[in-house]
């Protein structure tokens, strides 16, 4: 038989083996509490989506709405439905311009302007006529020809009236044809015609010339005045060069002038056209004793 000593040491031993058991449940059942369970990465409600059964449907794996536009067409940046929300990235609607038509009266005011504003401008233009014609009473022609056009080509001719150009031609103009290069009324008195002429000898264009001549004139009042210029080089140094090294320059401008009265000047009594003659005696009397008739 054992001793009391044994069986004391026999039963400290299961009184620690106990104690030991009870500490290793515990550690285990901490870590356990500890470490998440699996069913949490579950959406939540998803146990009782499932129980609810046909109510809800599954909703595990939520499906995202189909954008629709208007009456449900696919395609629309937003939902629409009870309740449903567009999304952000949604299309608001475009500002329309307002074009509102003006009202009639605003129209009419807008045109009653618009004739007044027209017919004092046509009241001004009859105005400035009439002040023209009074005080640019004589009328200007002014002719220029180039009489020498066989042998030099005129590259440029310009006429200048008080400084301000009035013609101006660079294709020759003048040595085809004796037109009138400007005609207008001017005011009566004292004025001054600029003319230039720039020629290139034909034979050869190494020779050129430049000629530019200033004359003055005198408008009288209620007559034309005609100015005919003629330009000319008489030389022969275009041609000659080539034979003898040797030529000449003979550069003229001759202007004819004159004033000439109008043909409507004698009808208002004017000088230079004669009265008409009074009647013989004879018809005045017979046209007396018709009236008395």
């Amino acid at each position: 038989m054992r001793s009391c000593t044994d069986h004391d040491l026999d039963g400290n031993r299961s009184r620690w083996l106990a104690r030991g058991v009870v500490v290793a449940s515990l550690l285990l059942a901490a870590s356990a509490i500890g470490q998440p369970r699996k069913d949490d990465k579950k959406p939540a409600g998803a146990g009782s989506a499932s129980a609810a059964g046909a109510g809800a449907g599954s909703a595990t794996t939520p499906t995202p709405p189909t954008p629709t536009t208007g009456a449900g067409v696919p395609g629309a940046t937003g939902t629409t439905g009870t309740g449903g929300a567009p999304t952000d990235g949604a299309a608001e609607p475009a500002e329309q311009p307002s074009d509102a038509p003006a009202d009639a009266g605003e129209i009419d005011t807008l045109r009653q302007e618009y004739l007044k504003l027209r017919d004092e401008l046509f009241a001004s233009r009859a105005r400035a006529a009439t002040v023209a014609g009074q005080l640019y009473s004589s009328k200007l022609s002014i002719r220029l020809t180039y009489t020498t056009g066989r042998y030099y080509g005129v590259s440029r001719a310009s006429v200048r009236l008080d400084g301000a150009s009035v013609y101006d031609n660079s294709e020759g103009a003048i040595s085809g044809d004796d037109a009138v290069r400007f005609e207008g009324f001017v005011a009566p008195g004292r004025h001054v015609i600029t003319f230039r002429v720039e020629a290139r000898g034909k034979d050869d264009e190494r020779f050129a010339t430049s000629l530019e001549d200033t004359i003055t004139v005198q408008a009288v009042a209620g007559k034309d005045l005609v100015v005919a210029a003629r330009a000319k080089d008489g030389g022969d140094v275009a041609y000659a060069w080539k034979k003898k090294e040797a030529g000449t320059y003979r550069l003229g401008l001759d202007v004819d002038v004159k004033a000439v009265a109008r043909p409507d000047a004698g009808a208002t009594g004017g000088k230079g056209k004669k009265a008409a003659a009074a009647p013989p005696l004879n018809q005045l009397g017979a046209r007396r004793a018709h009236a008395a008739r």
